[in-house]
């Protein structure tokens, strides 16, 4: 649709392209829209944010040589894009109040408080954005995670350990699908609400790994290691300090061929599920009794 109002409209000026295409968004969807519009992105998220939904039309525009008039008049810190009440407040021990004062403050003595923030804040106190709209960006993950409340209380150790493989299996598909390896794995435990403990929570460091099986081991590991025999109703794994590439990490306690064949049968086991849904391919152990992946699997979220 925006190709089509573009087409259309492209060589009138931006506010009435604006209009046209807030026009006909309302026409096909029924939803009134606001509009910012600026000489970066910084600039027309805050001329958004701050003016055009006061402005009769629902729009508001915002350029370099407006800032004084407009980003340094934003009435608090925390209505700035980026500034939260912890920076608020590290901004405001430094005696800076405003957003006019921010951008008037030094960089020197931004940089020497608190680094490349402040760089970045006194930049977009002065309306400059160095951001790339025509690059791609990708964020990468610091940790991928993956947690459920039971339906009902686990009593089973084996039950529980059915749980902890098929999250293991999850965690695993996701790392190697950003390409991704760990150095960190954790395993949080929670008990039924009747117990005398609440649970526990235990990491470990391990040789960078993708390998499903290898997470898997160090789950269970964990799991031998601090459960006390009470009633389960919450399962989490987590893997942290993530190395993003795509070599095979070898040791010596390992046969290196095994190794490699494992590593294969993880990317396949991956392709059969992306080309075939996950049901395409699951373990034996998640027929058994107390398995979830399954019914999981067929629901939004896992819920």
């Amino acid at each position: 649709m925006f190709d089509k109002v573009k087409n259309l409209y492209g060589n009138c000026r931006t506010k009435q392209f604006a209009k046209a295409l807030m026009q006909r968004i309302l026409e096909e969807t029924g939803i009134y829209t606001t509009v910012g519009i600026g000489d970066n992105m910084l600039l027309a998220k805050l001329a958004l944010d701050n003016a055009a939904k006061k402005n009769p039309d629902m729009i508001a525009e915002w350029r370099y040589e407006d800032v004084p008039s407009t980003v340094w008049k934003i009435k608090s810190l925390t209505d700035f894009w980026g500034i939260g009440h912890r920076t608020a407040k590290n901004l405001w021990k430094r005696g800076i109040t405003t957003v006019e004062e921010l951008a008037n403050t030094p960089p020197s003595r931004l940089k020497a408080s608190m680094g490349v923030i402040g760089l970045q804040l006194h930049a977009h106190a002065n309306g400059i954005d160095r951001s790339e709209i025509d690059k791609k960006y990708k964020v990468l993950e610091k940790s991928i995670s993956n947690s459920q409340i039971l339906m009902k209380d686990y009593t089973d150790k084996k039950e529980v350990m059915i749980i902890i493989r098929e999250m293991a299996d999850l965690v695993g598909s996701r790392l190697r699908k950003e390409h991704a390896q760990t150095e960190s794995i954790a395993l949080s435990i929670g008990y039924s609400h009747g117990e005398l403990l609440p649970g526990f929570s235990h990491q470990m460091k391990v040789p960078a790994t993708s390998n499903t099986k290898q997470i898997t081991n160090y789950l269970l590991q964990l799991f031998e290691e601090h459960y006390t025999g009470y009633a389960v109703r919450h399962v989490g794994v987590s893997c942290s300090k993530l190395v993003y590439q795509t070599s095979l990490q070898l040791d010596l306690f390992s046969d290196p061929e095994k190794t490699i064949q494992q590593e294969k049968l993880d990317f396949l086991c991956d392709e059969i599920r992306n080309r075939y849904g996950f049901k395409a391919l699951i373990h034996a152990s998640s027929l058994l009794p107390g398995a979830t992946a399954v019914s999981r699997s067929t629901k939004v979220g896992g819920h």
